[in-house]
């Protein structure tokens, strides 16, 4: 440390009438001097202390690292998902890619939105000549046919793969155009059953050391519906299947609490505690919640990462399908949805929420936060009546998860 500016000058004016008095006077003063060192030194060393202290309180203070990360390339199907919860009504249907879920092709709106399964049946025609043209397009286009000489849904579908690209490419997209329908009047509803729920559910997850933000996953379960039953049989809130519920919670003919939302909380709990104990990352131990434990180890040793982008990218394991896939993006879009209602109950120890996602992400698959499909200028509205067919593989809703190990 540079002192050369502490130190006193001993001239002339400092000394005093005789020979001891000017040596006691220099004396005197080269104490004094060395008493200004020493308690400047003392400050300084005070104030390294105190910035060493603060530095380390500041890092026991500081939030930990982002548990819950959302990597660039998953930003188009968590921006799909959010729209599908908060923009997409029941009367929506989106015509999109199955692999690359924000690249939407069409939206097919139909004036029903009270009941899923009637707006879907008046939809069934309009999908059914939506799905042809689209992959009439994409077949033409790998077929080498130009796009301007498709129209303007040519060149649109076109811009969006950002052809050119390989003719094999576009022949598996044309098999792969899924249909989505919208989910806003049910997520609505959701966010008032969770509200009288969350300050009972909040508790437990925090009993258990485990990240509020968990409460997302009934969200994409059940919508909050504690009287929720899936067509695979998972009941309740947390929609456990059978064969997994009975490792944490009671289930008999006489009694199923999976049916008791405080009770299957507390397996959901134990359940993902289990899950992060295994696979030591969340966003791996949310995926496991549908595709189990075993699943999603296989996952890591075949590709030898825990990144979960990789995983949900370029895993082709069996029985790792859409909705395994999706969970993850779609249980990051309920978390944002869940954003402002969970701003409601103080958190102890200040559990770190998922930062704001940006508007923008670079590369071609194109998201969709609202309905204006490739086709802005025609999108089909598929009149009500007796004459709507019902096509069986259309509408798909939101998956199920199914928690198994």
């Amino acid at each position: 440390m540079e002192t050369a500016t502490l130190e006193t000058s001993y001239g002339d004016e400092e000394v005093g009438k005789g020979v001891d008095d000017h040596t006691t006077g220099r004396q005197a003063q080269f104490w004094d001097t060395m008493d200004e060192k020493r308690r400047v030194h003392q400050i300084v060393f005070a104030a390294l202390c105190l910035l060493v202290l603060t530095g380390r309180s500041a890092m026991l203070l500081a939030a930990p690292p982002e548990l819950f990360p959302q990597p660039p390339s998953l930003l188009p199907s968590v921006t799909f998902w959010k729209g599908v919860y908060t923009t997409y009504s029941v009367g929506d249907f989106i015509l999109h890619d199955r692999e690359h879920v924000g690249l939407v092709y069409d939206v097919v709106q139909v004036a029903e939105h009270s009941s899923q399964g009637r707006a879907a049946k008046l939809a069934a025609p309009a999908i059914r000549r939506l799905r042809a043209k689209y992959q009439g397009i994409l077949t033409n286009l790998a077929k080498g046919i130009p796009p301007e000489r498709l129209g303007e849904d040519g060149v649109r579908v076109a811009e969006a793969w950002g052809c050119p690209c390989r003719p094999a490419l576009l022949r598996k997209a044309a098999g792969n155009i899924r249909v989505q329908q919208g989910l806003k009047e049910e997520v609505d509803e959701g966010l008032e059953r969770a509200r009288v729920l969350l300050p009972r559910v909040l508790p437990i997850l925090q009993q258990h050391d485990l990240p509020v933000e968990l409460v997302a996953i009934p969200m994409v379960e059940s919508t909050w519906n504690v009287k929720a039953r899936s067509k695979v049989a998972a009941v309740g809130l947390w929609q456990f299947m059978r064969s997994t519920g009975r490792r944490y919670l009671k289930i008999t003919r006489r009694q199923d609490e999976r049916r008791d939302p405080i009770r299957a909380t507390e397996g959901a709990a134990q359940l993902l505690r289990d899950n992060y104990a295994e696979l030591g990352s969340w966003p791996l131990a949310i995926v496991a919640y549908n595709h189990g434990t075993g699943g999603m180890q296989r996952a890591q040793r075949k590709l030898g990462s825990q990144a979960i982008e990789e995983i949900l990218a370029n895993y082709t394991g069996p029985r790792f399908g859409f909705a395994s896939r999706n969970f993850y993006p779609e249980f990051l879009a309920a978390l944002e949805v869940l954003q402002p209602l969970l701003g409601e109950y103080p958190q102890p120890g200040g559990s770190e929420r998922l930062r704001p996602t940006p508007e923008t992400v670079p590369g071609p698959v194109v998201a969709a936060p609202a309905p204006e499909p490739l086709n802005t200028t025609s999108t089909p509205q598929v009149e009500t009546g007796p004459q709507a067919e019902t096509e069986p593989q259309d509408p798909e809703p939101a998956p199920p998860a199914e928690p198994s190990t």
